[in-house]
């Protein structure tokens, strides 16, 4: 069928393609057709099109088609993808068939040069060795393509000359297409979402097949026949005049003609590369080459350089000895560098020994100015340029280069100008790149700023003290260490540049604050620099302050009896991890670099939005069950790639979502792998808990292979899930396979003996046989690992980075909390697959520390400061090329506002692409990538329409079933005294403000460590008046407080009168907070529940300034945690005199926002009104009169 007529109407409506196929499509084989065509916009396009056939049920054809789209959008995820592979850019279907449409640029499949009438003349002088070196570059290009193919566990089984594209420059350009082929077809033929047989045809494919198939194409290029090269007993330089052994021998490798051990990418590239060498040398002998005159002479301080490099064993005027060793000193492979010298740029040759200046050649006795047609030659070094001074780097083969003296130069040059290779093709490969940023430069610098900032935090907690009595036995095993704080200057100056208490008062707040909780939580080593590892560190326990000959001190205990003596640093245990934390960062951030298709979505999430043409059923019932915005959200997640973000509120059901879209993925390809990742080890256990749910109605051979990676060092389990549980029973069901029963007897005793030894093996054990089976126990659990469909694990796991080590891809990538990691933070499951789908509620909990980092970046001035400042306090282990570079880069930024700007963006990365895309939906133009689920689940529609008002716009609805839910059915939980506790959704006890305490009393609150002691107490008056309601099921209970010494209290209070027996109810209400407690703060309960939550605002003053008096109360996203954890009932404990005053004083004064409290109290009120909540006097709930 004509293209053109075929093309009139459907997809290709608004293409123009031409008349005919490139390659016609065979429908027999499920092959598309090619065919040129230009896009709307003019651009050359390849339109790949599978026909459709109206009397045949074509969903094998479909899911070819599909296969190689996932497979194209998968690709695109590895570093250096948008290099090797041809990109997509759109894809549809129409009654006349399935379309992909590629963006090859200027090129064309290989396949058009080659059948030409006249063949480009590359592939015409094939066997010329300059189109030798030129193929091969590009056969080195097919190489890594296939590499990174394979290393996905695909197969191309289709590599010919339609399946590469080029433009047959004279730079190597040579990129793949052509996936239909995959391995990971979508479907062949059996039930949807269950597992299939890999297709088996009469041919055996293999990674083995691509080689094969490979080295016949390079064959042809090179014009080396196929017949030859295949008959062994040939002798490699006979089968072609032109080709070198090597270059035989690498081909009968790839062909399987000769057997290697291992054949694969990097093999094949190490043999590779010295035959591109050896090809190189031959063009620079038989071309031109780039001359060099060198003045030599006792004048020449190049001769005085020679002179003493070789041990004053050449004579300043021996000019035959100087070349001679010039050419030496330069080797086979010199490389011209080109560097930054103050302000100017020079230009140089690097020897072993000398690095020699280059300058243009100017002929003498002329007014002509300098030309690098030749280059010249006076001055040599005895030092190798620094790192940071290079501008630029290439290498150039000695044979390329043609050393002669200037005197000969002097003759030479009239007569040899424009025969002579110039010198300005190096300069060109060398000189400084634009000076202006590209978006993804500015991108990648933005992450690297904010890791930099993170660590100088860290190092920051690494505290400078002083032994000043030994240790001394202080009963046991156990010895007593005292030691003082001490003053160090840097770090003194660090603190002060990341706005931080000094360093002593930090440590003290530490210790009195107990932020360091478990045994052993300090360190004590000499290392004063963030990443060193000093084999002498010890572990202690803070005990408490004494005074030594005068001197406070604070005592430590640990099992070490000798410790260094003098100034030493004390750091929280708990640094060991997150210094493993950033070093996971800095390599996720180094691969980065290469991951263009990902910074290109981060600098623009809206550049490249493809439809994924995913299924989705809309008259399925599980489908209708879902509410108005689930719905809507679940239509864009299925069909959008590369980012979908979704806002998920309070009680709505994200988590729920989240699982929904992972059974439909699973339905519509069993074989799909998901990674499901979150900040914290909690939220990632609450998702697979939810996802594990979906399938269980399956039977157990049809589930996908679920794995929980968790740190060694995490005592938690997820039990079945566990990777060490699956590698375990993996092995012993293959230990006992007919498999290994059939092998051979040393392969059956090793995999047997491991399999015995898998529980007992000590990974950390020096014995040779010992490391040996660990070193195969933790393999193995690595195949496990990239065998899952589904992997749960922390963003910024030891399983996490070590696929990204591996190159490993997942289909789609689900991260939970988004809006609690930073930018830094999620850079790492965002490596791992083109598919992502973030979910979280930035206006919950925000990124620990956010808040002090967001601060110090409005100082530009503060954080150069704080830069060069951490540069000598974080060790190189801590470093990178790549990030080493950013020190320097800050120093000498001129636009560090934009740096600082851009770095606040990715800081709260989340927030930031979520904000803007809901902005830009607001213009109703465009697709949308964003949604915000809208309909809740958890909370009282009362407690849901405070939450509304204050947070959500009063967007925030309560689901219909849920409304009528709490109108019908009473609550679980009653008060025994109505009028003094009212039964509504809502209660708020209204304490004395502070200001208003008669001369003498001591209401209120209590100075830092916060605390507020009379709403302890009132918090156990009204929990002492509520009952669980007899016959319904146990009620949950959360008695919550945004303060770790209030949550510290009501604990010792609600001890105090449980022991006591005035709540002799308690224990039939259920704790809420993790391992059986009832006390938390707000950060220890986002994402969870209660039928009742008291919460205790603390807050209660007269101090100077809103900011001041209301503490964390002014921080919105907590305040919204805090007010929607409650189901049935919320119950709060403050002054509203005290928020009423604040909120009145904050109006007079500027960059005062208290927004949300006046929101507050609006809601309060109105609730109030509705009979939806009570406000309570203190003197009402303790059944005083007035």
């Amino acid at each position: 069928m004509n293209a053109r007529r075929a093309s009139k109407r459907g997809f290709l409506a608004d293409y123009a393609p031409d008349e005919s196929f490139l390659l016609k499509p065979d429908r027999t084989l499920g092959r598309p057709g090619i065919l040129r065509a230009r896009d709307p916009q003019g651009n050359d396009v390849l339109v790949k099109h599978w026909p459709r056939n109206k009397s045949v049920d074509d969903a094998d054809l479909e899911d070819i088609w599909r296969s190689e789209l996932r497979q194209l959008h998968r690709l695109a995820a590895l570093p250096r993808a948008e290099e090797l592979f041809v990109p997509v850019r759109a894809s549809g279907k129409d009654d006349k068939g399935f379309y992909l449409v590629l963006d090859p640029g200027q090129a064309s499949p290989l396949d058009t040069f080659l059948n030409a009438a006249r063949k480009p003349e590359i592939l015409a002088r094939a066997r010329l060795p300059r189109s030798r070196h030129l193929l091969w570059s590009n056969a080195r290009r097919l190489v890594e393509g296939l590499e990174l193919l394979h290393s996905q566990g695909a197969i191309h089984r289709n590599l010919d000359t339609f399946a590469v594209v080029t433009a047959l420059t004279p730079e190597p350009d040579f990129r793949i297409t052509g996936f239909e082929w995959s391995m990971r077809i979508a479907s062949s033929g059996a039930p949807k979402g269950k597992k299939k047989t890999p297709p088996r045809g009469k041919e055996t494919v293999s990674f083995a097949h691509d080689w094969r198939d490979l080295a016949l194409l390079i064959a042809r290029l090179l014009d080396i026949p196929a017949d030859k090269l295949a008959d062994y007993k040939i002798p490699p330089s006979d089968v072609a005049e032109h080709a070198s052994a090597a270059e035989v021998r690498l081909l009968r490798i790839m062909l399987g003609v000769e057997k290697v051990e291992r054949l694969d990418g990097p093999f094949i590239s190490s043999v590779l590369d010295p035959i591109l060498d050896s090809i190189e040398s031959e063009v620079a002998r038989r071309d031109a080459r780039y001359c060099l005159a060198l003045r030599f002479g006792p004048e020449s301080q190049l001769s005085q350089a020679i002179r003493t490099a070789s041990g004053k064993q050449i004579e300043t005027s021996d000019g035959e000895q100087q070349l001679r060793f010039v050419a030496d000193d330069l080797g086979a492979q010199p490389l011209f560098q080109t560097l930054r010298d103050g302000n100017r740029q020079r230009h140089v040759l690097v020897g072993k020994q000398l690095t020699y200046r280059i300058n243009p050649y100017r002929q003498q006795r002329t007014d002509e100015e300098p030309t690098w047609e030749f280059a010249f030659c006076d001055r040599a070094d005895d030092a190798i340029p620094t790192q940071g001074a290079i501008i630029g780097s290439t290498a150039c083969t000695n044979a390329a280069l043609e050393l002669v003296p200037l005197n000969v130069a002097v003759q030479s040059f009239p007569r040899r100008r424009g025969k002579v290779q110039n010198w300005t093709d190096l300069l060109s490969k060398t000189s400084t790149p634009s000076k202006d940023k590209t978006d993804l430069d500015r991108m990648h610098q933005s992450l690297a700023v904010l890791l930099i900032l993170e660590m100088a935090y860290a190092a920051a907690d690494i505290f400078p003290v002083q032994v000043v009595k030994s240790p001394e036995p202080a009963g046991g095993d156990t010895y007593a260490l005292h030691v003082a704080s001490r003053n160090d200057p840097d770090r003194a100056k660090l603190s002060q540049r990341l706005q931080l208490d000094a360093p002593a008062q930090r440590l003290a707040k530490m210790l009195d604050g107990d932020e360091v909780r478990e045994e052993g939580g300090w360190i004590l080593a000499e290392a004063h620099m963030l990443g060193d590892k000093v084999p002498t560190a010890t572990t202690w326990r803070y005990i408490g302050r004494k005074d030594v000959n005068g001197q406070p001190c604070l005592r430590l205990e640990g099992q070490t009896a000798v410790v260094p003596t003098g100034d030493v640093f004390l750091t929280p245990a708990g640094m060991t991890g997150r210094i493993a934390q950033f070093k996971r960062r800095l390599n996720a951030l180094t691969a980065l670099r290469q991951h263009t298709e990902l910074l290109g979505m981060l600098a623009d999430p809206r550049a490249r939005i493809y439809d994924t043409h995913d299924p989705l059923d809309e008259n399925d019932a599980r489908f209708k069950a879902l509410d108005g915005s689930k719905q809507a959200a679940l239509r864009e997640i299925l069909s959008t790639i590369p980012l979908f973000l979704l806002q998920g509120p309070p009680g709505v059901g994200k988590t729920y979502l989240a699982g929904d879209v992972v059974q439909r993925r699973f339905e519509d390809e069993a074989t799909s792998r998901l990674l499901l990742s979150a900040q914290s080890n909690a939220a990632i256990d609450h998702l697979m808990n939810e996802v594990k749910g979906v399938f269980q109605a399956l039977p157990a051979d049809q589930r996908p292979l679920i794995v929980r990676a968790r740190s060694v060092d995490d005592d938690e389990s997820a039990g079945d899930h566990e990777i060490d549980v699956q590698a375990d029973n993996y092995l012993r069901s293959l230990a006992d396979s007919d498999l290994v029963d059939e092998a051979p007897a040393h392969l059956r005793d090793r995999i047997r003996g491991l399999a015995t030894a898998y529980k007992t093996v000590d990974h950390a054990s020096t014995d040779p046989l010992m490391r040996r089976t660990s070193s195969e126990v933790r393999a193995f659990e690595g195949m496990i690992l990239r065998a899952a469909n589904l992997v749960f694990a922390t963003t910024n796991s030891h399983a996490v980075a070590r696929l990204i080590e591996e190159k490993s891809l997942f289909d789609w990538s689900i991260v939970e909390e988004a809006g609690k990691a930073t930018g830094g933070e999620l850079l790492s499951p965002l490596l791992l697959s083109h598919r992502r789908l973030m979910i979280g509620d930035h206006k919950q909990l925000p990124p620990f520390d956010v808040d002090k980092i967001g601060k110090l970046l409005l100082s530009p001035k503060k954080v150069r400061e704080a830069v060069l400042l951490a540069d000598n306090l974080i060790s190189r282990y801590l470093k990178e090329p790549g990030i080493d570079e950013i020190y320097r880069e800050v120093q000498k930024e001129t636009e560090l506002e934009h740096v600082c700007a851009s770095t606040l963006n990715v800081l709260s990365l989340f927030e930031t692409l979520i904000e803007q895309e809901l902005r830009r939906q607001n213009g109703g133009r465009g697709r949308p990538i964003a949604r915000r689920l809208n309909e809740q689940y958890r909370m009282h529609p009362a407690i849901a329409r405070v939450v509304s008002h204050c947070f959500y716009d009063k967007e925030l609805i309560t689901n219909d079933k849920t409304a009528r839910k709490y109108a019908e059915t009473p609550p679980p939980f009653a008060s025994t005294d109505p009028k003094r506790l009212p039964d509504l959704p809502i209660v708020f006890i209204d304490m004395p403000y502070s200001r208003a305490d008669k001369p003498g009393a001591k209401s209120g609150e209590r100075a830092p460590p916060w605390s507020n002691p009379d709403e302890a107490r009132v918090a156990m008056t009204a929990l002492r008046m509520l009952r669980p309601t007899p016959g319904a099921s146990s009620p949950s209970l959360a008695i919550l407080s945004p303060y770790r010494q209030q949550v510290k209290l009501l604990r010792q209070k609600l001890a105090s009168y449980h022991d006591g027996g005035s709540l002799p109810d308690l224990k039939a209400f259920l704790p809420a907070i993790g391992e059986g407690e009832y006390c938390g703060t707000v950060d220890s309960f986002q994402g969870s529940e209660a039928d009742l939550v008291l919460i205790s605002l603390v807050r209660n003053n007269h101090l100077s300034t809103p900011s001041a008096a209301l503490g964390f109360l002014r921080d919105v996203r907590r305040m919204n945690v805090l007010l929607s954890r409650a189901k049935w009932r919320m119950v709060l404990i403050g002054s509203l005199d005290f928020y009423r005053h604040v909120v009145t004083t904050a109006e007079a004064l500027p960059d005062q926002d208290v927004g949300f409290l006046k929101k507050f109290l609006e809601a309060l009120e109105a609730a109030v009104r509705d009979k939806d909540a009570a406000v309570m006097s203190l003197s009402t709930l303790e059944g005083k009169r007035g």
